[in-house]
């Protein structure tokens, strides 16, 4: 049968045939299975709005923990490593308890647990870093974003490792057997808290909390704290210290103001959740 060229004609007629025999549902079909109709243009996808970070009406988290208890910090046997002895001219102490004496406390990791409305936020560049100095873990306590990479490093002249007791992430076992050694590692989801030791020498210890948030701080000596950049809300935060356990509070945001926290561990339990009464501004 010889070739015969479907023309405009052919398929107007096609199409009315189509029409007439089995209603819209046959329009549909014939161009289901051929071409799209003539002139037809693909409908553009709009994209989801992407809300600005930080926000412009953004507030603050502080506040200040306190502790009304004894300090059950020892000295570190460092006889147990010449070379740690080496490296102080003083006692090395457990860093259980880390205040500034007029019962404040330091090393309390405190974070937004929820509250936060579902979005992602852009995981740092730059490295965070935990260093092996003095035969101790620098810092003791640490934030960090998921994805983030960590860098751990060896600063002492003697042998170290690092193991990571994890439960949300693989754990992991390394060693840094000489100074300047150096390796990257990176938490993929969140976890409060990746504990690490080091084998060689068992009181080093440091604590990681892993969040895919940036609203995490850990206090000072003088146990405060300040979270930026929180957009206005109401939302549990999370206060954890490595032996006094865990505590709760929630606090409202206003815009551009700040939202203040109080937690006591100890002897006395104390606290106290809510805003500033003299409404703070950034």
């Amino acid at each position: 049968m010889p070739h015969r060229r479907l023309t405009l004609q052919h398929l107007a007629q096609a199409t009315t045939l189509a029409i007439i025999l089995l209603g819209p549902l046959g329009l549909s079909l014939l161009f289901a299975c051929g071409s799209p109709p003539p002139d037809s243009k693909p409908t553009p996808t709009a994209s989801a709005p992407t809300a600005p970070f930080p926000p412009a009406d953004a507030g603050r988290i502080e506040g200040q923990i306190t502790y009304n208890g004894p300090d059950p910090d020892v000295a570190v046997p460092l006889s147990a490593d010449p070379t740690c002895a080496k490296l102080h001219t003083g006692p090395l102490e457990t860093e259980k308890i880390v205040g500034d004496g007029a019962g404040h406390l330091g090393n309390v990791f405190v974070y937004i647990k929820a509250g936060l409305a579902p979005r992602t936020y852009p995981t740092p560049t730059e490295n965070a870093e935990i260093d092996q100095n003095g035969c101790a873990y620098r810092p003791h306590i640490l934030g960090l974003r998921a994805g983030q990479t960590l860098l751990f490093k060896n600063s002492d002249p003697t042998i170290h490792n690092v193991f990571a007791q994890t439960q949300a992430n693989p754990q992991f076992n390394r060693g840094l057997p000489q100074a300047g050694m150096s390796f990257e590692k990176t938490f993929e989801k969140p976890e409060v808290m990746v504990t690490l030791h080091c084998n060689v020498h068992p009181w080093m210890t440091a604590y990681v909390g892993v969040l895919d948030h940036p609203y995490f701080a850990v206090t000072g000596p003088d146990g405060k704290f300040s979270i930026g950049d929180v957009p206005p809300g109401t939302y549990t935060v999370g206060v954890w210290h490595e032996t006094l356990g865990v505590r709760e509070a929630v606090v409202t945001v206003e815009k551009g103001e700040v939202g203040r926290v109080g937690v006591g561990f100890g002897t006395v339990q104390t606290g106290f959740i809510g805003n500033t009464s003299d409404r703070d501004h950034r």
